[in-house]
């Protein structure tokens, strides 16, 4: 993280004003991670303003609210310099895509999921660390470089976001658990930061996981079992509930309109087994269907037009290819 650190000593000397923003529907990490960057670039000296396209996700707007921090909601693009966090694609943006290409900033991206070429190719820095598991510990990191120093309150969000996005640590690695304590010594509650990510049952999720299981396909191949399913919403808690109840790989669609989600799942090991990587799936498969999609190697996610049955049909075929053993 040493260059993009230096970058932002940079941006602070020369006073630049800088927008950081994070992906549409932002959850915990992605809250964390664009509120935490804002301040380290304020500390070096320059006019940040922080925000988040369209909308929060019930999680990370009720960790905002648990917490007491508040962040700009569609921030008006008028920076000399964009960061953009916890994305790995300008697609993911949606409608700010556009707005970024109609201004003359410098745009940079920080994130921990599957890299986009195509985004690569067109922004002026591209930092990607897939072996972390959550963008808040790369800011950690730049935090570190710079001998910045959270107050309890941003350490306490940053938790937050950890802990999410590692699945309540069970996808946590010796990274991880350094980033935890370096927190907790800066004065976030472990306990607290778990209140703040529960949020009440929704009924409606009980009776669409019920759903998924009614209509769900259990497919074989290599020895190993794929779970496809549909629901109306929470594709993410229903492969997530395949995996915990056998599937070794999970993939859960929904429709709204012409416009179809998928959100995969796999077992973790599945990926030391065989060639299995579900963030270069969805990658794939959104640029063959006019979509976006990324994601890591066990939880990846894809937004992409079409007709479902071809959609998951192809899915089925690439993720059969993937789980031949190495």
């Amino acid at each position: 993280m040493s260059d993009i650190a230096q970058h932002i000593v940079k941006l602070g000397r020369e006073k630049k004003r800088v927008l950081v923003l994070g992906h549409p529907h932002a959850d915990p990490d992605a809250v964390s991670s664009v509120i935490a960057l804002g301040e380290i670039l304020e500390s070096q000296g320059a006019k940040v303003k922080t925000g988040i396209p369209k909308n929060l996700s019930k999680l990370g707007k009720n960790v905002l609210e648990k917490i007491g921090i508040e962040i700009t909601i569609n921030p008006p693009v008028d920076a000399d310099s964009i960061i953009i966090s916890d994305t790995s694609s300008l697609e993911q943006l949606k409608e700010y895509e556009e707005k970024i290409k109609s201004v003359n900033s410098e745009v940079i991206f920080i994130d921990h999921h599957h890299s986009d070429e195509k985004t690569r190719k067109k922004v002026n820095k591209y930092h990607i660390n897939e072996d972390t598991t959550s963008t808040a510990e790369l800011i950690l990191e730049i935090a570190k470089e710079l001998n910045y120093d959270f107050d309890s309150r941003t350490a306490q969000l940053l938790l937050t976001g950890i802990i999410s996005d590692t699945g309540h640590l069970k996808f946590a690695n010796e990274e991880t658990f350094k980033s935890i304590g370096s927190l907790l010594e800066n004065g976030a509650d472990y306990n607290q930061a778990l209140k703040a990510l529960k949020t009440p049952e929704d009924p409606s999720k009980k009776v669409a996981l019920l759903k998924a299981v009614e209509r769900s396909e259990l497919h074989k191949a290599h020895g190993r079992w794929i779970i496809f399913s549909e629901v109306g919403a929470y594709e993410s808690d229903a492969a997530s509930l395949f995996i915990k109840i056998g599937g070794d790989v999970a993939a859960v669609a929904s429709e709204n309109g012409k416009e179809i989600r998928i959100s995969a799942r796999a077992r973790r090991g599945l990926e030391s087994e065989t060639h299995l990587h579900l963030g270069k799936l969805m990658n794939k498969l959104a640029e063959k269907f006019d979509g976006t999609g990324g994601g890591h190697t066990g939880a990846a996610a894809m937004t992409v037009k079409g007709d479902l049955e071809h959609v998951k049909s192809e899915t089925l075929k690439e993720l059969k290819k993937m789980m031949e053993p190495i």
